[in-house]
């Protein structure tokens, strides 16, 4: 029985990159996640077919060890974030042909190459979450994916991984993770291809299907990005398909001057406005929330 079948079947399951320990929920492994299905609509019957086909192998005991973790319940529990000053963002990596010494090693590897990791845990044999502090250094998404290529080459091992954008220590990180594992999951699904994505790069065939304007995460962006200006700046470049010289004419600003914004807003949201995906991003978030 495949993944869409269950959801039809269950309309109350959702769809994870994880399996979950809440003994309220029946995990089953599915194509590129764990579906969570309530005990609560099963009958007894139902709990026992449906925990024939879990794979129980998917878990193990480094989920375990997810109390040693202090943004663990900020990201699934609800709770308030370990920080309160500071701007964070969270990357999923799925890894493939990794024995649990080699996932030990991979996370300090990834600590060390990404001096600004303030949490990271592996949630099954095959999934893991970091989350970085802001700087002003960090790594864009094409040079994530250069880091997770040597890492490959070192451990002989196949990732893929989602970057996630940004957000304010006050935001709640729980909904942002959750819909950003949602992207994740919708991207490796639809695409067997591509070893990294980001929002940008997922948001176009994710919400053909959703409703933008209840994404908290999407609203949160709106939130975090702009101001009454660069909702202009932006308007205007994609109405002239990302040019810099012809948005500036419009706008009747010197080139110089609206290149330096530009930069300005790519330091601060590492979101580059010259790729067509970040601006399209961009602007339908001004069309969705600038009311």
């Amino acid at each position: 029985m495949n993944q869409q079948t269950l959801q039809e079947i269950y309309p109350t399951s959702s769809l994870h990159s994880f399996p979950t320990v809440n003994e309220d929920y029946l995990s089953i492994a599915v194509a590129h996640g764990f579906l969570w299905v309530p005990k609560e609509n099963l009958s007894p019957n139902e709990e026992k077919l449906l925990q024939s086909m879990a794979d129980t192998d998917l878990k193990n005991n480094l989920h375990d060890e997810k109390y040693d973790h202090p943004w663990y319940t900020a990201l699934f529990f609800n709770e308030a974030i370990p920080a309160s000053k500071g701007s964070f963002r969270l990357i999923q990596f799925e890894y493939h042909t990794l024995e649990k010494n080699e996932l030990l090693s991979l996370q300090e590897e990834m600590t060390t190459i990404l001096p600004h990791t303030v949490d990271l845990f592996l949630l099954s044999k095959n999934y893991g979450v970091i989350v970085e502090s802001f700087s002003e250094d960090a790594l864009s998404t094409e040079e994530l994916e250069g880091l997770f290529l040597a890492l490959d080459s070192d451990f002989n091992s196949y990732t893929r991984f989602f970057c996630g954008a940004f957000h304010s220590f006050e935001k709640n990180f729980t909904q942002l993770f959750y819909e950003e594992e949602q992207l994740f999951l919708h991207a490796l699904n639809d695409n067997t291809q591509d070893k990294s994505f980001d929002i940008a790069k997922s948001v176009i065939l994710f919400f053909v299907h959703q409703d933008v304007s209840k994404s908290y995460l999407m609203q949160s962006l709106f939130v975090e990005w702009f101001n009454p200006e660069f909702i202009k700046i932006i308007s205007k470049l994609w109405e002239m398909q990302g040019n810099i010289s012809s948005a500036a004419k419009e706008l009747f600003m010197h080139r110089n001057t609206l290149q330096y914004k530009v930069d300005k807003f790519q330091e601060q949201t590492k979101t580059n406005l010259k790729k067509m995906d970040d601006l399209f991003l961009c602007y339908l978030l001004i069309l969705t929330f600038n009311k």
